[in-house]
């Protein structure tokens, strides 16, 4: 069996770097969870993506900040109760999206 080897585009499309799997999983989940975009969040600059990874911040603990600092509450929960749910992003939710 004879195999060929990809191309540069194909293998491009392939290895997304991780600034755009952030963006991938953070729209997702900034959407389904709290009803925002990216662009509603500091976060749609790619600087800040990249400076959250170079400190070895988790995306769940990116979220979590900003679910502290704005006071952001779930959207995705039926009978959502602020006093007895928590609204921080938890890593099932993050597999999830994935």
């Amino acid at each position: 069996m004879k195999t060929l080897p990809a191309t540069n585009l194909q293998a491009a499309k392939l290895c997304l770097s991780p600034v755009a799997v952030w963006q991938m999983l953070l729209a997702r989940l900034l959407e389904q969870h709290y009803g925002l975009t990216l662009n509603d969040t500091p976060f749609s600059d790619a600087t800040v993506i990249q400076e959250h990874i170079d400190a070895g911040i988790s995306l769940a603990d990116a979220v979590n900040f900003l679910v502290e600092k704005y006071g952001l509450v779930r959207i995705d929960r039926r009978g959502f109760d602020w006093q007895e749910q928590s609204p921080y992003l938890r890593a099932v939710d993050i597999l999830r999206a994935r």
